[in-house]
């Protein structure tokens, strides 16, 4: 807002609304309520600075200028619409939280399923190899019985030709040998 503006709306003289200026930007010189504006070349002093320049004007206390009324208004506004924006920013963040929890979980469970599949292949692959562990010793003990068999039947064999040998000879002997003999 103008200076021009601000003594109309007073009802003050320019050097009034000046000084009462002057004394905004001493009493708050890192606000910035005063600038000169680029376009107009002209003093321009910011709302919240109209607000304190009218607590300044005022002559009763309890007295609130339609200005200071306004600017309130407009501040309840923003802050309104700031709340809400943060409300909504808030119930954001919670939601994306929310997926991103989900998103855990499931990839958990799918983790956890996975490794579930893994053992159980596992597993089976053990007791699979278990089988066939038991098939082979099996196997053994069969290849070492027939081993076995085999060397009786060689044996039996062996005695079995010595018998036939022994066989020949006493008939290859001759008769009167073989009668001595029996008796």
């Amino acid at each position: 807002m103008e200076i021009a503006e601000i003594c109309e709306m007073f009802s003050k003289s320019r050097n009034t609304v000046d000084k009462a200026v002057a004394k905004l930007v001493k009493n708050y010189p890192d606000a910035g309520y005063k600038y000169k504006n680029p376009k107009t070349r002209r003093i321009t002093i910011k709302a919240e600075g109209v607000e304190k320049l009218s607590k300044y004007f005022r002559k009763e206390k309890h007295e609130v200028s339609p200005v200071e009324t306004e600017l309130r208004y407009e501040n309840e506004k923003l802050k309104a619409v700031l709340e809400e924006k943060q409300k909504s920013m808030d119930k954001i963040e919670e939601l994306y939280k929310e997926r991103l929890s989900l998103e855990l979980e499931k990839s958990k469970q799918t983790f956890l399923l996975e490794n579930q599949q893994k053992d159980d292949r596992i597993s089976e692959l053990e007791s699979e190899n278990q089988t066939l562990k038991d098939e082979k010793e099996k196997l053994e003990n069969e290849k070492k019985d027939l081993e076995e068999k085999s060397g009786q039947m060689e044996s039996l064999e062996s005695e079995l030709n010595e018998l036939k040998r022994q066989k020949e000879e006493y008939n290859s002997k001759s008769f009167f040998y073989r009668l001595t003999h029996k008796l």
